[in-house]
């Protein structure tokens, strides 16, 4: 090819450009993702969706951002397997805005998953494209959290909130105390924050559970209830609504009392009938599994799924004086339950679902093993009293000691905070070797025995399981080697949320 030529080209393809690009159009179409996203944010899906639809796409990065728009639909309501497909179509773009964007979005999509190092890795390549980023930094620190490394997430955490006081990372740096059991630390961070944007939806609606679980009903309320004036404001009943069942469920007769808020005229008082949230392929958008809980839990533990994804197992402790009980994950949704048969001698309890789970979840009773002396083990479950119920959390730890007597306990150094309670512990192999149950109190044991003593949790051995629990043998033993990660996303489906709600 001549020089010459090359040159004619360049002008050629160059004119083809510009009469392609219209900085009108541009400005226009960059102004309506502006307001798309405003809508994500606000959670008024139906209404980006509407938005979306409207838009003419003149080109392909165009339409590779309107993918990364419902990709964050998708990811916001727990859809994940939706989301990633939308993700995907973005991977191999041109254009380094949509590859730090796509990358991003995959890194939410498996931190989901609980892919933890996938999600680290799609982070980070998102952090070199683009350092000035928030979420791939917030989504680092989360992973890293998740798989021990507390120390630096929290590093990351306090420096991005020191450049720049946003809310999700406020509310990351809450989540991080909340998953070492520190409400106190949690509930000043967000108060710290709420001073700054008194009108922050998400912080207000965090605050108003951090207060419910501590014990104080009124600030949980105080906080809700700004929730709900909120939603009235901006017409949005569906979210009114939860806001308003929510403060009902914690004190039934709140609306009841005067002066408190403006009473309901006759219109307000209707029945509304939700439209349908759907895509251009008319794919039914469900909402995030934790806002169908039908009453606001003030306890909560884990559990696992168990007998063809019909029952689910946690401690007795966890449910013992609950008039309601409900289980739920990402991935199953949520469900009622019902307390079918206890033993307090070995503080386990079998909960039996409204709506069954799928029984590939089930974990087989088959997959009972006795725990051994230093065998490494990992315990999954949801800490932090209901905060980390997007996903649970692992711990790993060794069998300290099994003792030899009739309540089958077992001594480990996996840490086990109140709401691990219920959750199962496995060995490498993937088998059941017992059920969370407590921490050894440490205060309690140095009054006793004059010393101290280092974290110990307590555990229960799975084969008292078969004590309360009668089972059918499939005869299938899975002997596979995992290792903590990949034994992670493999039990995921099967651990759940146990939430309750009990007098106090």
């Amino acid at each position: 090819m001549t020089n010459h030529f090359k040159r004619y080209l360049v002008l050629f393809l160059s004119l083809i450009i510009l009469l392609n690009f219209n900085p009108v159009n541009a400005a226009s179409f960059n102004e309506d993702l502006r307001e798309i996203r405003a809508e994500i944010n606000r959670d008024n899906l139906q209404d980006a969706i509407k938005k979306i639809k409207k838009i003419k796409i003149s080109n392909e990065n165009e339409q590779e951002k309107i993918d990364l728009l419902f990709g964050d639909i998708y990811l916001k309501i727990n859809q994940i397997d939706k989301a990633e497909e939308f993700y995907q179509k973005t991977f191999f773009t041109s254009n380094e805005e949509i590859e730090a964007r796509t990358f991003i979005g995959l890194a939410e999509v498996r931190l989901a998953q609980g892919k933890l190092n996938d999600a680290i890795n799609y982070a980070e390549k998102s952090i070199k494209i683009n350092s000035n980023k928030i979420r791939p930094k917030i989504i680092l620190a989360i992973a890293k959290t998740r798989i021990g490394e507390g120390e630096e997430s929290i590093k990351i955490l306090n420096e991005l909130y020191e450049n720049r006081k946003d809310a999700e990372v406020a509310l990351a740096i809450a989540d991080y105390y909340s998953s070492f059991d520190d409400s106190a630390q949690s509930i000043k961070v967000l108060e710290e924050f709420i001073k700054r944007d008194p009108n922050n939806i998400k912080v207000l609606n965090q605050l108003a559970s951090l207060y419910l679980f501590d014990g104080n009903k009124d600030k949980a309320i105080e906080y809700k209830l700004k929730v709900y004036q909120y939603y009235e404001f901006n017409r949005n009943r569906k979210k009114q609504k939860q806001a308003k069942a929510w403060i009902l469920s914690v004190d039934p007769n709140y609306f009841d009392k005067p002066v408190k808020v403006k009473k309901e005229d006759k219109k307000d008082q209707e029945e509304y009938k939700e439209e349908e949230i759907t895509n251009y392929d008319n794919h039914k958008i469900t909402p995030n599994y934790y806002e169908e809980f039908a009453f606001a839990p003030n306890g909560n533990g884990s559990g696992f799924i168990i007998g063809e994804g019909k029952y689910v197992i946690t401690n007795h402790h966890v449910i013992d004086g609950a008039s309601k009980v409900a289980v739920g994950n990402a991935i199953s949704g949520v469900t009622n339950a019902t307390v079918v048969a206890v033993s307090i001698d070995f503080d386990l309890a079998i909960l039996e679902l409204e709506k069954p789970f799928k029984k590939e979840y089930a974990i087989e009773t088959d997959d009972f093993a006795i725990p051994k002396p230093g065998e490494d083990v990992i315990s999954i479950g949801y800490p932090g009293v209901g905060y980390t119920y997007d996903q649970p959390t692992i711990t790993q730890g060794i069998v300290s000691k099994v003792f030899d007597d009739n309540f089958g306990r077992f001594l480990t150094t996996v840490r086990i905070n109140p709401g691990n309670s219920g959750g199962p512990i496995f060995n490498l192999s993937g088998q059941l070797i017992g059920v969370s149950a407590a921490m050894i109190d440490r205060k309690a044991w140095k009054e006793e025995y004059g010393e101290a003593i280092t974290d110990m949790g307590i555990a229960i051995k799975s084969n008292m399981l078969k004590k309360v629990f009668k089972h059918k043998s499939t005869g299938t033993v899975r002997t596979a080697k995992f290792n903590k990660a990949s034994l992670y996303e493999k039990k995921l489906p099967s651990i759940v949320l146990v939430v309750t709600l009990k007098n106090q």
